[in-house]
Order: structure tokens, then sequence, then C-alpha cells
């Protein structure tokens, strides 16, 4: 089986995810030009790399636009938690 031509990969996650990753990035990526993640980037590139992910997220995503983004980043969080638990124990709370 061969890749698109275009060399793209195409990933399918579930949309609670998505949206969670779309808000970290766009916080931590985007707002900051990756500044706040430079301690944890071991090269130049994950940075440009974040922000592709960050844009094809906005691309799909419809939830940054709607009046209630801040109530669906929180039920899209509690719906992560539910599904793969949390990661820090005892700050699974949303």
């Amino acid at each position: 089986m061969t890749g698109p031509a275009n060399d793209e990969v195409t990933l399918v996650i579930d949309r609670s995810v998505a949206v969670v990753l779309f808000e970290f990035l766009s916080r931590n990526v985007d707002d900051a030009d990756g500044e706040t993640l430079a301690d944890f980037v071991e090269d130049e590139a994950e940075i440009p790399a974040l922000w592709a992910l960050l844009a094809g997220l906005e691309s799909v995503l419809t939830e940054p636009m709607a009046e209630d983004y801040e109530r669906r980043v929180i039920a899209a969080r509690e719906a992560v938690i539910r599904r793969f638990g949390g990661a820090f124990s005892g700050k699974g709370d949303a």
C-alpha cells in the first residue's frame, strides 16, 4: 500500500482529543509563538511542525468559532479524561 502522492498523512482522532489539542496548541504554540515550549523542544523544526498541526486542526474544527467555545473545551477535556484517564495523579478533574 502506498501513501498519498503529495506526501500528506491522514490522522483519525476523536473530536474531543482534537479540541483539547487545538486549545493546548493555540495557547502554547500560536499565542506565544512557541516560546513557552522553548525548554521542551529539541530542534527548531518542532515548533513549525506544531503550527502545521494547529492549522490542520483549525481547518476541520468548528468549535473554535462557537460562542460557547470555553464550555466545549471543558466538555472535551472531561471526555478525554473519561476515555483515557488523567496524566497526573489528582489533576484529572476539569
